[in-house]
C-alpha cells in the first residue's frame, strides 16, 4: 500500500511531524483564503493553464489534420486529371500542319494532322499540358479536366455552331467515366 508523500517524507527523515502539520495547514488556510477574496488557488491556476494548453494542442492536430487531408484531395485530383490525360490523348503521329499557340507568354508550335487542325480551330480538340509534353484532347475530356484543374487546359477555343451530327460524334468511341475512384 502506497503512502502519502508527506508520510514518505517522514519516514524517510527529511520532514519532522511538525513540518507536515504546518504545510497541510498552510495549504488549507490559502484554500480558504483564497475561497473567500474569489481568487484562485495556485493548483486551480495550474489546471486551467494545462486545460488551455490541451486546447491549444488540440486545435493545433485539428489544423494538420486539415492540411494533410488538404494535400490528399490535391494529389487525388492530380491522379484523376493525369488518368484522364494518358487514357484521352491522342496521337499527333504523321501531324504536318503547325499549330502555334501561347504558353507561359511564349508561342510554342505543335506539328498535328490535318483534320486535327481543323478540329482545334472548331473547338472539337483542346490542348493540355502533361509534365513538359504538350496533349490532344477530345472537347468533353478537357471540360471535365477543367473542372478539376483548370490551369493543366492550355488551350480550348469555343465550339463552333455549324457543325454537323457526324462531327459533333466523333469522340462517342471514347468512354469517359464520370465517376473515377481510386
Amino acid at each position: 500500500m502506497s503512502k502519502s508523500l508527506r508520510d514518505q517524507l517522514m519516514k524517510a527523515g527529511l520532514a519532522t511531524k511538525q513540518q507536515a502539520l504546518q504545510a497541510k495547514t498552510s495549504s488549507k488556510k490559502n484554500k480558504q483564503q483564497a475561497a473567500r477574496s474569489g481568487e484562485l488557488t495556485d493548483q486551480e491556476k495550474r489546471r486551467i493553464e494545462l486545460e488551455k494548453e490541451r486546447h491549444a494542442q488540440a486545435e493545433a492536430d485539428r489544423e494538420l489534420n486539415r492540411k494533410l487531408e488538404d494535400e490528399r484531395q490535391r494529389k487525388a485530383v492530380d491522379a484523376q486529371v493525369r488518368q484522364l490525360i494518358e487514357t484521352n490523348a491522342m496521337s499527333r503521329a504523321g501531324g504536318e500542319s503547325e499549330y502555334k499557340f501561347v504558353y507561359d507568354n511564349k508561342i510554342k508550335k505543335l506539328y498535328v494532322t490535318a483534320d486535327q487542325l481543323a478540329r482545334l480551330e472548331r473547338g472539337l480538340l483542346a490542348l493540355a499540358v502533361l509534365g513538359e509534353e504538350f496533349v490532344l484532347l477530345p472537347a468533353p475530356v478537357a471540360s471535365k479536366i477543367a473542372e478539376r484543374k483548370p490551369d493543366v487546359i492550355v488551350m480550348q477555343n469555343a465550339k463552333s455552331d455549324d457543325l454537323t451530327a457526324e462531327e459533333e460524334d466523333w469522340y462517342a468511341d471514347y468512354q469517359i467515366p464520370d465517376d473515377l475512384m481510386w
